[in-house]
């Protein structure tokens, strides 16, 4: 076996298994993490092929990416790659990531975030919880309002038979305008302002790159109903920050649930908001969790090394990036 696959995540000791398994007869498979740093430098020179989890400079420092002469692809594990340093990557390496590994808990993930919003669950929660029976207002029925899917990708087409089973009728918005999912209307982000116009619930699960960042702002955040339900599953960028707490302040009966923030730990060193928004009672959070069910991430490293074989075998090749949607 001449070809090399360089594992530079931190993996499990099953996941190390399935890596030998999937790639026995194919490729000679390294784990990073387990050889000392005198050996990264030969080991990074010799890859074909690099597995990670994000390609953050976490996982491998900027000049060790320099070592990557001979390597053509680079898989990841997950499917958000606003964390690949794409500046320092060579032109010649294709980087790929995995849309909707994590798929089904992150659409059940919204759904329960929908509902929750839609029932109005966490406010009677809390009213029972202080000692008031309170019986006033009235819930959303979904059965036939429109949810749309900001992204229908991957994770958008899990959100989208999901919400199908509701009887919501499903608009998406993706890059191309076309779909395969039996949905009620296709569009790109160009029909952004018609599609949030005519919807109840909008999801968002776009990936977040230079067009996206921001991209629900002031403007797109008046374009939609007064009651409307937001919920964001993608990342926390793709909401500009300020509008969305002005616009829920002054707009109680529009709501959003959030799981993926604008500073988060694992990006930022912290969690922090600029802005109260737990002093409103119209949003629900969660801290990105909303992929964290066990046994996912096996069947994500395999979706991963799947496509790494099909690249082996130049058969198709899923999830492939473009570097000028991220660069700047």
């Amino acid at each position: 076996m001449n070809i090399m696959a360089v594992v530079i995540c931190e993996t499990s000791e099953d996941e190390k298994a399935l890596f030998r398994q999937c790639f026995q007869g194919v490729a000679r498979v390294v784990f990073l993490p387990d050889i000392s740093t005198r050996e990264r430098r030969g080991v990074l020179e010799k890859a074909d092929v690099v597995v990670s989890q994000s390609f953050s400079p976490l996982e491998i420092a900027p000049e060790e990416i320099s070592l990557l002469r001979r390597a053509r692809f680079i898989q990841l594990v997950f499917s958000g790659a606003d964390d690949v340093p794409f500046h320092f990557i060579p032109e010649h390496i294709t980087v790929a990531s995995n849309p909707g590994a994590f798929s089904e808990p992150i659409a059940e993930h919204v759904l329960a975030m929908v509902l929750s919003l839609a029932k109005r669950l966490h406010l009677k929660h809390d009213l029972l919880a202080s000692g008031r029976f309170d019986r006033s207002g009235s819930n959303t029925f979904l059965k036939g309002r429109t949810c749309a899917i900001v992204g229908l990708g991957g994770n958008g087409k899990a959100v989208a038979r999901i919400m199908r089973a509701l009887d919501m009728k499903v608009f998406g918005i993706n890059r191309s305008g076309k779909t395969d999912v039996p949905i009620e209307r296709i569009d790109t982000l160009d029909n952004l302002k018609e599609v949030l116009e005519a919807s109840d619930v909008v999801v968002l699960t776009i990936p977040l790159t230079r067009r996206t960042r921001g991209l629900i702002g002031k403007e797109a955040l008046a374009w939609m109903k007064a009651d409307a339900i937001l919920i964001n599953v993608a990342r926390g960028a793709v909401i500009d920050e300020r509008a969305l707490y002005e616009h829920l302040k002054k707009h109680p009966d529009f709501s959003a649930g959030i799981d993926t923030w604008w500073s988060e730990p694992a990006h930022h060193g912290e969690f922090s908001l600029n802005y109260p928004f737990f002093g409103l009672s119209n949003i629900i959070g969660s801290p990105h969790v909303a992929d964290a069910v066990p046994g996912m991430r096996p069947t994500a490293v395999r979706l991963a090394i799947e496509n790494v074989r099909a690249y082996l075998s130049r058969g198709e090749i899923r999830g492939v990036l473009k570097r000028e949607d991220y660069l700047s």
